[in-house]
């Protein structure tokens, strides 16, 4: 019970021309223990974007695999945050796989207070059950009334003539486009009752001094948002990895949080455009993909599992052995599998395992020729 496919033609970052050929494997953890499911999971070709009603992209469901071998294992947690003992004001969100560890703090829902002189407090968090772990609410935004009023759409006659939908640029944050409580410095009384973050990383969290951007190119500065789900390709940081430097910001005036986990070195820059890093790849939010795992690592869910404070289960230790056969061709390659992303869902209880090896291509490949080429796989446990 797998998922196989081969591509042919993809590039890596360094240019290269490769056969992909994808291996993936949907498990259940129910109970502590792994069992391969009855149902598996499909080989994703293409990314499954989610758009608003408006037409623009509000998020990244789940990420192709047809990838050249990434840098590290995506590490991608998906599901809800549930409060101790039923009902709670705040929850911790531990996860830990490997080297890749990451805590997020989980609050009921709270709103900002702007005062006549524009200072800030923050009410305290409401009761909750349970917080799903959406990137809509961690720190981010689109501050669409700073855009207006710092860089004023072009008109003609009274009417705005700028093509629709309009390019947000920095005025989304570029690190969550989707978020709450993302408000430039311009007419302070607007945000005064604004839903704050309830998800949050407790070493960068938003407080009532950060919750004005002093100025737009300030972005840099502000909150990482918390999260451990895919991260859209047009967001920090990974659109500087895949495109270079982009992004308009001022030097930053505080360390980067992002490069303060294991996995973010490489985003010291200087960036040049359309350059593109051999962590471009990589899909999973900071301190989510700083190794390359093997398959057989414990893996620790805490406050993600209805009824349970804390799950551990490890992973099976299976790899597949994936043997290549090219039409008219007596010699079978055989490639070296290596684990490309953990996809843990948390809600559903399952564990969906991704692997890839490559053949390197001198020319591409014919899609007749690709149709015709062998691939078989060969499962084995121990690694």
């Amino acid at each position: 019970m797998t998922s196989a496919q081969a591509v042919a033609n993809a590039k890596s970052t360094d240019g290269k021309l490769w056969l992909v050929c994808v291996a993936k494997r949907a498990y259940s953890f129910a109970g502590g223990k792994l069992r391969l499911t009855d149902e598996q999971v499909p080989v994703r070709r293409e990314p499954d974007l989610e758009v608003g009603d408006d037409g623009r992209m509000r998020g990244l469901r789940d990420d192709m695999d047809l990838f050249p071998p990434k840098v590290a294992t995506d590490v991608i947690v998906t599901g809800r945050a549930y409060a101790p003992g039923g009902k709670a004001r705040e929850a911790t969100v531990r996860v830990a796989v490997g080297k890749n560890a990451r805590v997020l703090r989980v609050l009921g829902e709270r709103r900002a207070e702007v005062s006549i002189e524009g200072t800030v407090r923050f009410s305290d968090p409401a009761l909750f059950e349970s917080v799903p772990l959406a990137w809509d609410l961690a720190y981010g935004g689109y501050d669409a009334y700073a855009h207006d009023e710092l860089c004023p759409p072009k008109r003609r006659n009274g009417r705005r003539i700028e093509p629709s939908p309009r390019q947000e640029g920095v005025f989304a944050y570029p690190r969550n486009k989707v978020g709450r409580a993302y408000f430039i410095d311009v007419d302070r009384d607007r945000a005064d009752g604004a839903l704050l973050p309830q998800i949050e990383d407790p070493g960068d969290p938003l407080t009532p001094s950060r919750f004005f951007v002093p100025h737009w190119k300030k972005w840099l500065d502000q909150p990482m948002p918390a999260g451990i789900g895919w991260v859209p390709h047009t967001w920090y940081p990974r659109m500087m990895r895949l495109m270079g430097g982009f992004l308009e910001h001022d030097p930053a005036t505080k360390p980067i949080r992002e490069m303060q986990f294991a996995d973010g070195e490489d985003l010291a820059g200087p960036f040049r455009k359309n350059d593109v890093l051999p962590r471009g790849l990589q899909g999973a939010a900071p301190g989510m993909a700083v190794e390359r795992l093997r398959g057989d690592e414990v893996v620790i869910l805490q406050g993600l599992v209805e009824g349970s404070g804390e799950t551990r289960f490890q992973l099976p230790g299976e790899r597949p052995r994936i043997e290549v056969t090219p039409p008219g061709s007596p010699k079978v390659f055989t490639p070296e599998a290596v684990l490309q992303t953990v996809r843990v869902d948390a809600e559903a209880r399952r564990v969906v395992m991704t692997w890839a090896g490559v053949v390197r291509l001198m020319s591409p490949i014919a899609a007749d020729v690709l149709e015709n080429t062998g691939l078989r796989l060969k499962w084995s446990s121990g690694t």
